[in-house]
């Protein structure tokens, strides 16, 4: 019997988030107190400039700089205009952050878009016409865009019915002169992308980490506020993830079997070596590695170019196999990936979606 579990703790240092299921570390979430993290962020910023070349530049309230994305509108803007943005991408080391005016809020069921209108529905939703029909009566008369998640139809009526509501007033929020809403946090994040399959139980040590869980169950899920347990002080020492989310940062994973995975990030990509070690099996070893491979992006939370170095496989039909086993490891990922067939020298090169900040593995 599976057990799933949603972990929420916060301390000192911040406030943390992980999905374990059958007691293996699947997702996770951090917010460091010392590091804030403004992606998700909405708030209102000022042109500076337009470079040719490299783009235009915000002035967000702090008086921080980043870089605006072409978005999707085909007005562009002049030196002075205001506007309202996302942070999408936090700035690190001498690379500026990026914002966008795509704003978008997410739940698990839909996505508000406060400055678009109408409604569409994911191709990947499995459903008959009447129940999109009424899906999408649900979102009838609510200001702004929405997109139906192929995951709308999985969800609680109750708690979908209250994900709009609460998305909607967001929007309202949103559009006010002068909006500044903080991203969402880390339980938040987990439980967004993550509680489709509904946990057991959801375990939160920490006042913080408790009143997290109730304030995201109380306005999207509804139906597990009762699932909701206080739990001492220790809990992701109890469970041994912090040596788990330490192993994060090492290049170096180790595939069950044998074998292991080596993962470099570049500015332009990241790429992941497999390697066979000992074993002699390099079918298998292919096979676990997309497994693990799958794991990893999420847990590492990697987004952009992926080029995957398998070990070359003389036969087509195992080099096929070898990519339809990590396209459907990545079947569930909220993130949305595109996977290329595998080249006769066993690489595969792929996408995947860039969600939320990134990990930081400093104290």
């Amino acid at each position: 019997m599976s057990d799933r579990l949603f972990l929420v703790e916060s301390d000192g240092k911040g406030l943390r988030a992980a999905l374990l299921d059958n007691r293996r570390l699947q997702a996770i979430e951090i917010d460091r107190s010392a590091h804030p993290n403004p992606v998700g962020s909405i708030q209102s910023a000022k042109i500076v400039r337009t470079v040719k070349g490299l783009g235009t530049f915000v002035r967000l309230f702090d008086e921080s700089q980043m870089l605006l994305e072409a978005g999707r509108t085909k007005t562009l803007p002049e030196s002075g205009d205001t506007l309202t943005v996302q942070i999408a991408r936090a700035s690190r080391g001498g690379k500026l952050g990026v914002a966008t005016r795509n704003v978008s809020l997410s739940g698990r069921g839909v996505v508000h878009l406060p400055f678009e209108s109408g409604v569409s529905i994911s191709r990947r939703l499995d459903a008959g016409i009447e129940l999109r029909a009424s899906l999408e009566a649900l979102l009838d008369g609510k200001a702004g865009g929405w997109i139906v998640r192929r995951n709308a139809a999985s969800l609680e009526r109750t708690d979908l019915e209250a994900e709009i509501a609460s998305l909607a007033e967001e929007g309202d929020a949103v559009r006010m002169e002068a909006p500044n809403l903080s991203g969402p946090d880390a339980f938040r994040r987990l439980a967004c992308d993550s509680a489709v399959a509904a946990p057991d139980r959801i375990m939160a040590a920490g006042l913080a980490a408790r009143r997290s869980a109730e304030r995201w169950c109380h306005n999207y899920a509804p139906s597990l506020t009762a699932r909701i347990e206080n739990a001492e002080s220790g809990l992701f020492d109890l469970h041994d993830l912090d040596n788990e989310i330490a192993a994060l940062a090492d290049r170096q994973v180790v595939l069950p079997g044998g074998g292991s995975l080596s993962i470099d990030h570049t500015e332009a990509l990241t790429a992941i070596d497999v390697n066979a070690g000992a074993e002699s099996d390099i079918a298998s070893v292919n096979l676990a590695a997309a497994a693990e491979i799958a794991r990893q992006l999420r847990l590492r939370h990697i987004g952009g170019i992926i080029v995957i170095d398998f070990i070359s496989l003389p036969r087509p039909r195992d080099r096929d196999r070898t990519v339809d086993v990590l396209k459907a490891a990545v079947a569930d990922d909220s993130a949305q990936t595109h996977i290329l067939p595998m080249s006769a020298f066993g690489l595969v090169e792929m996408t995947r979606e860039r969600r939320g900040p990134g990990l930081e593995f400093d104290t």
